[in-house]
């Protein structure tokens, strides 16, 4: 069966003291997406340490994957009040030769690499695709205890993408980066936190709000903002309908609601109509 929304990038191990848990974008992309009723499926890379299997099974997620010697592995250390990320372990990258036949017209296309991954000649397969991408793990690189730090990528390879969706800690602040990713990609959109998100296309912006909602735990938030964005555009070919959709769906998860305890459609319609009521 062709997935609604295909997630490709790396599902991780993340190391949390003496535990195993569960992360990367793909993971969370493709658990929000069927929560919110539509078809997911993830191509990855794992080694037979993989844990969280039967996690995918438990919902319906398929997942194909390239074998690799040990699953992709972070940890997050702090020190004096500074966080820093280690990458213990990489699983194979990913190129256009190991996309399953049957998955390549999907109606959305989430790429989603965590340790840089992903191929070039999979950013342009998919030509009948909406390709959107989260570009986090473009611009990591490690050294040899894995310490991981930021590079810049080569921007022009966003020319192939139709939606780029970061943070501003993603690219540092740095406004050149900006500049560049805009010049790159038809419809960018740059995630402030609380601060809300503002979108950039054909010359123009917009900055919209962050649904204000008590924060608990911001786990996930930003993967849940992005698939929402995805998922209205291909339906409403509107970005700020989008923008209202992912930020009412992202104010759910900063809430601790989890990203596994995501309400339905009908639920965000509900806080969709309260957000336009506040800011119109």
């Amino acid at each position: 069966m062709i997935p609604d929304y295909l997630c490709i990038g790396h599902c991780c191990h993340d190391r949390v003291g003496d535990d195993i848990v569960l992360g990367g974008t793909a993971s969370y992309a493709a658990t929000i997406a069927t929560r919110l009723d539509w078809s997911a499926a993830i191509l990855t890379s794992l080694g037979n340490d993989f844990r969280f299997l039967d996690y995918f099974r438990s919902l319906g997620i398929p997942l194909r994957f390239v074998r690799a010697s040990q699953t992709t592995t972070f940890e997050n250390l702090y020190r004096d009040q500074q966080r820093q990320q280690y990458l213990h372990a990489r699983a194979q990258m990913l190129s256009a030769n190991d996309i399953p036949t049957t998955w390549r017209q999907p109606k959305i296309i989430h790429f989603c690499p965590i340790a840089d991954e992903l191929e070039a000649d999979l950013l342009q397969a998919f030509p009948d695709s909406l390709k959107g991408a989260s570009i986090q793990g473009f611009l990591r690189q490690w050294d040899a205890n894995g310490q991981v730090q930021f590079k810049a990528m080569d921007w022009t390879l966003l020319q192939a993408l139709d939606i780029v969706i970061f943070s501003d800690e993603d690219i540092q602040g740095n406004t050149q980066f900006l500049e560049a990713i805009i010049k790159n990609c038809p419809i960018v959109v740059l995630t402030q936190g609380s601060n809300g998100a503002t979108v950039f296309q054909q010359g123009q912006s917009w900055h919209f709000p962050a649904f204000p909602v008590d924060a608990i735990d911001p786990t996930g938030a930003g993967d849940a903002f992005t698939t929402a964005f995805l998922l209205n555009y291909y339906q409403t070919q509107d970005i700020r309908a989008a923008c209202i959709f992912a930020h009412c769906t992202a104010s759910f998860i900063i809430q601790g609601e989890g990203i596994s305890h995501l309400p339905g459609p009908k639920e965000i319609e509900l806080r969709e109509l309260a957000y336009r009521e506040r800011f119109g």
